[in-house]
């Protein structure tokens, strides 16, 4: 990948769930992701993460950022938001994901679902709703926690 990124036939080198101990690794050898994609929402707040990555320059991009399979879009807390602001509350968990400056990939098919998606940059959350969003981090023990290198 390193070899490709030299020649220009990449423009960037990206991996997925990598943890600090993990990308650190990476780092001893010489290589440098630009992207590391991890899930992440509001209530999965990877400050750990989050840290390595900005203390790195590495880009996070998110996935899942709605939520796999939870009650994140009907949470009382995210959807007065969404109310205040006239939008859906996967608009308002969208935006949060822009405003700490991570990359959301949110998956759908359906076309109005994801021109919705879209349209989050006509709103601004206060300093207060992020503060009431990131309060809703449940870090889950089962998350990603794996040693990619057999260590």
């Amino acid at each position: 990948m390193v070899r490709l990124l030299e020649a220009g036939l990449v423009r960037a080198i990206g991996t997925s769930n990598f943890k600090p101990a993990h990308l650190q690794r990476l780092f001893d050898l010489g290589l440098i992701p630009h992207v590391n994609q991890i899930q992440l929402d509001p209530y999965h707040l990877r400050n750990d993460l989050i840290t390595f990555h900005q203390n790195k320059g590495i880009v996070t991009e998110t996935w899942s950022p709605l939520g796999r399979a939870s009650h994140m879009l009907t949470d009382p807390a995210i959807t007065a938001i969404a109310s205040q602001h006239g939008c859906t509350a996967a608009q308002v968990v969208l935006r949060w994901h822009t405003q700490h400056g991570f990359i959301p990939t949110p998956r759908s098919t359906n076309p109005q679902r994801m021109a919705e998606n879209l349209n989050i940059f006509n709103i601004s959350l206060s300093s207060e709703e992020m503060h009431i969003l990131n309060g809703l981090d449940r870090p889950d023990p089962d998350m990603f926690d794996a040693d990619v290198f057999g260590h």
